[in-house]
Parts: C-alpha cells; structure tokens; sequence
C-alpha cells in the first residue's frame, strides 16, 4: 500500500460479522460491483449466478444504463450502446475525471417530491 501511496485509512476489507462497527453496504446504501475484467487483454464477463435462489443472479458483462421508453434499463454482456449510456465516468486509474459541486449532487440527488414542495412554495 505504501508504493502504491494508497491510505490505509480508505480502505476497509471484510463484509458481515458486524465489522466495520455495524456499517456496512446496506446502512450506506452503497456497493461496488464487478460485472467485467480483462483478463490477458481478453474481456470476460464476472457474475454470479447461485442455484439455490436464482433472485441473485447478478448482471455480467459490459452494462450501459439506457433510457428506453421512459424506462431505466441496464444492457449486459456488451450489448448496449454507448452513446446512449447515462452512465459517466467520474474516477478512472485514481484520477478524477469529473469534479462535481456539491450543489450539482445535490440537485441531481433531490427527490420528485422535494422538487414539487419547493416548486408549489415558490408559487
């Protein structure tokens, strides 16, 4: 970690077993996945696909988040189209891409139901 100047204060491994001080993916509403890896300059697709509950099988391959129809849909294995894909890069090899204020995420994150209470507040 130290070659790579990585902080071992940003990094936590370890899932379940109340680690982390009972924080975890469901209390942050947050989990990073792995749908794809090139592997020898070969692109293979990374899922799992459980046989005892065939709920959680998850997506795999390459995903683009489209708009179709009115609809969000997530396109896999590579399918999609990119000039379509919602979906920006923000960080990539540990640079940040896209340097959002706060008060775009903010905007961006405001629930329908915020917007109409302030939008009948202001008029």
């Amino acid at each position: 970690m130290k070659v790579a100047n990585w902080s071992a204060e940003n990094v936590a491994f370890g899932e379940g077993g109340s680690l982390l001080q009972k924080v975890h993916r469901d209390t942050q509403k947050c989990a990073f996945k792995v749908s794809s890896a090139e592997v020898a300059g070969v692109l293979v697709n990374v899922y799992k696909e459980p046989i005892t509950d065939k709920g959680k099988i998850s997506k795999k391959g390459r995903l683009t988040l489209e708009l179709q129809n009115g609809q969000y849909v997530t396109v896999q294995e590579g399918q999609g189209d990119a000039s379509k894909d919602i979906l920006q890069t923000v960080f990539e090899d540990g640079r940040l891409l896209i340097d959002h204020s706060l008060d775009e995420i903010r905007a961006r994150a405001e629930i329908d139901l915020v917007k109409e209470y302030k939008q009948r507040k202001t008029s």
